[in-house]
C-alpha cells in the first residue's frame, strides 16, 4: 500500500507534516495570548470602537510596544483587527471575549488559562505514567471540589468559569430535555444555577431544587433572581457523597459524573437512586466518547476533555457502554442517549 500524500490526510489540513505538528506543539502560545488579553480586559476597552495602542496601554498599565505585539498576534487569529491608522478594533471572535457577551466566554478563558490549570497540565506526563491526577500529585488532595472551595482566589475563578460553561450548553440542553410533564427537578451539583434557571425559564409550571456545596450555592440567589425564577427554586447546600434531596421527579447531573473515578461516581449515582422514587428518572448531561476514535474535529474537544479530567480531577469521559455499566452498578438502567446541538448528550436512566 502506498503511503498517503499530504492531500490525502485530513489531519494535515493540506500542510506539510512538520508544519501541522508545529501548529499542535505551539497551541499553548495562542492560549496564553488569549488569556492575557482577557486579563487586561482588552475586548471591553474596545467595545465602543477602535483605539490606539498608547491609549490601551495607558488604560491597562501595559508596556505599549509589547501590547502592540500581543494585539497583532491575536489579530492573526481573528480576535482583534488592525485598522489602517494603526489602531485596533474588535474582530468577530473578540466580540465574544467581552465580559458581558452571551456565553461569558471571558470567564472560561480566564479559568482555562489560569496558573492553576497551567501548572497541573504541566504534569500530564506524570499522570499518564502513574494514573494519578496532577492535583493529587501536586497538592495531595483527592477532592478537587473541596480544594476549590478552600481557595479564595481559585474558587471564584472556577465557579465563574463553570457558570459560563453551563451557559454555553444550556440552550442545547433545554431544547433536548422535555420537562413539560415534570413537577420537580433536582439539579445535583448544579453550581450557581445557570442550567436550572434556563430549565425553569423554559417550563413555566416546573419547580426545582438546586443542590451543591454550601460555598458554591451561596452565589446562586442573584442569578436565580435575575432570571426571574427564584420563587420556584429551592437552594440547598450539602454533600452529594452523603445524600441528595428526595422527592424529585427528575434528577439532573450536568457534567458532574465525569469529574470522578468509577468508585466515587457510583457513590453519587447510588445516593441519587436512593433519593428517587420508582417513577423518577435521572438525566446525565455529559460528553460521550465514541467507541473508536478517528480523526474528526468534532471528537477533539471530547478527548481533550478526557485528558483534562485525568489531570485535574482523576475523573474521565466515558463511552456509552461505560455509562451503561456505571449506571448498572448503582441500580439504574440506561434508557436512551439523546444528542444535543452542543458537545454534550443527555443520558437518561431509570431505576432498575
Amino acid at each position: 500500500m502506498m503511503p498517503a500524500t499530504n492531500g490525502d490526510d485530513p489531519a494535515l489540513h493540506g500542510e506539510p507534516p512538520a508544519t501541522a505538528l508545529l501548529r499542535l506543539a505551539t497551541g499553548y502560545q495562542a492560549s496564553q495570548a488569549l488569556f492575557v488579553a482577557a486579563r487586561l480586559g482588552l475586548a471591553d476597552r474596545l467595545a465602543d470602537g477602535p483605539r490606539s495602542v498608547d491609549d490601551l496601554a495607558a488604560a491597562t498599565g501595559a508596556h505599549a510596544p509589547s501590547l502592540r505585539r500581543l494585539l497583532r498576534a491575536l489579530a492573526a487569529f481573528g480576535v482583534f483587527r488592525e485598522v489602517e491608522d494603526g489602531r485596533f478594533a474588535l474582530a468577530p471572535l473578540g466580540e465574544h471575549l467581552r465580559s458581558g457577551a452571551p456565553g461569558r466566554m471571558r470567564a472560561l478563558v480566564l479559568m482555562y488559562g489560569d496558573q492553576d490549570f497551567w501548572r497541573t497540565w504541566g504534569e500530564l506526563e506524570h499522570c499518564v505514567r502513574t494514573g494519578e491526577s496532577a492535583a493529587k500529585h501536586l497538592f495531595g488532595v483527592d477532592d478537587h471540589m473541596a480544594r476549590y472551595a478552600a481557595d479564595p482566589r481559585l474558587g471564584p475563578v472556577f465557579n465563574a468559569g463553570m457558570t459560563a460553561l453551563t451557559t454555553s450548553t444550556a440552550s442545547a440542553v433545554v431544547a433536548a430535555c422535555d420537562l413539560s410533564r415534570v413537577g420537580r427537578v433536582v439539579d445535583v451539583g448544579g453550581g450557581q444555577g445557570r442550567l436550572i434557571a434556563a430549565l425553569l425559564g423554559a417550563n413555566a409550571r416546573l419547580r426545582a431544587t438546586l443542590f451543591d456545596l454550601p460555598s458554591v450555592v451561596e452565589g446562586a440567589a442573584h442569578l436565580l433572581d435575575d432570571a426571574g425564577v427564584a420563587d420556584r427554586c429551592e437552594v440547598v447546600g450539602g454533600d452529594m457523597f452523603a445524600a441528595v434531596p428526595a422527592d424529585g421527579d427528575v434528577y439532573v447531573l450536568s457534567r458532574v459524573i465525569h469529574d470522578w473515578d468509577d468508585a466515587r461516581a457510583t457513590a453519587i449515582l447510588g445516593n441519587c437512586r436512593r433519593a428517587m422514587n420508582d417513577g423518577a428518572r435521572l438525566v446525565l448531561v455529559e460528553r460521550v466518547l465514541p467507541d473508536r476514535t478517528e480523526f474528526a474535529p468534532s471528537v477533539q474537544p471530547l478527548v481533550l476533555s478526557d485528558l483534562n479530567m485525568l489531570v485535574r480531577t482523576g475523573g474521565r469521559e466515558r463511552t456509552a457502554a461505560e455509562f451503561r455499566s456505571l449506571l448498572a452498578t448503582a441500580e439504574l438502567r440506561l434508557e436512551r442517549i439523546i444528542p444535543t446541538d452542543g458537545l454534550v448528550s443527555l443520558i437518561e436512566a431509570l431505576p432498575r
